[in-house]
């Protein structure tokens, strides 16, 4: 699991509840490189085992639906579990409020939205980020063949071919569309990974046929967590694989490497089925 820097619980409470997992941490680099520096080198401490550095979420899209909502959780406090844990974040917090009141959390929610999303991120961002750890670095949010081979330059262990789920920028190129040419530029030197839109096995199975190495699944999961928890988890998790599998079976694909000869773009588009 790729776990949010905008988390409810600190991400040393979530490795502490799954030891032994194979757990990665999710970085969207905030202004301060310092907090972003101090985020990295808890959870490489904490036993991450991987940074995904997100670089399409700098500012949050244009959401109706939360302004409607008036959905805002950091106002709140909440989220911010892992910045309310690091101590570059609070000692820039008012020390005059008591730790946990609602005051303290208003100023925290103020103080994060101060520092959330590094606008002015560059390139050579990663070669520093590589300085700080030794944890294989995925840079999250490629659509174009030209970000995958400059992010490769920069010496990154794998790319996530990603527009956030349609979330974030609307009228995006679609995720899907963007995969077969980036695994073209990319030719095996480093994994590709992808997300968005992924609701079945089915669509597993288009995007490893399409050429991802592996595929992040997102969005289906919080959908059984909110119903049963944990269990809720695990039963959308088996379903999602038994869908895979036979989609595979009954497309006559023993292996990833059949799908591949079996998924074609569909025409007029860059990706498709």
């Amino acid at each position: 699991m790729a776990l949010s820097n905008s988390s409810s619980l600190s991400l040393e409470e979530v490795a502490g509840a799954a030891p032994g997992a194979g757990l990665w941490f999710q970085l969207h680099p905030p202004r301060d490189e310092e907090l972003g520096a101090s985020i990295v080198r808890r959870a490489q401490k904490a036993g991450y085992r991987a940074i995904v550095v997100t670089v399409d979420s700098w500012t949050r899209g244009w959401r109706p639906a939360d302004l409607d909502l008036g959905y805002d959780p950091f106002l709140r406090g909440q989220g911010m579990g892992t910045f309310l844990a690091d101590p570059l974040f609070t000692a820039s917090l008012p020390q005059d409020m008591a730790v946990g009141s609602q005051p303290w959390l208003a100023a925290a929610g103020a103080r994060w939205r101060e520092v959330f999303g590094h606008s002015g991120l560059r390139w050579d961002y990663f070669e520093q980020l590589g300085e700080i750890t030794d944890l294989p670095i995925l840079i999250k949010g490629i659509v174009h063949p030209d970000d995958a081979e400059e992010a490769i330059a920069r010496g990154v262990s794998g790319v996530v071919v990603s527009n956030h789920g349609g979330r974030q920028l609307d009228r995006s190129v679609a995720a899907l569309d963007a995969l077969p040419a980036v695994v073209r530029q990319v030719a095996g030197r480093v994994p590709v990974l992808f997300d968005s839109g992924v609701r079945s096995g089915a669509d597993v199975a288009i995007a490893l046929g399409l050429g991802a190495d592996a595929v992040l699944l997102g969005r289906p999961w919080l959908y059984g967590l909110a119903i049963d928890g944990a269990e809720g988890v695990r039963h959308v998790l088996r379903c999602v694989l038994a869908e895979l599998e036979l989609t595979m079976v009954m497309s006559g694909a023993a292996t990833v490497g059949d799908l591949r000869h079996l998924v074609r773009p569909a025409p007029g588009r860059a990706g498709g089925h």
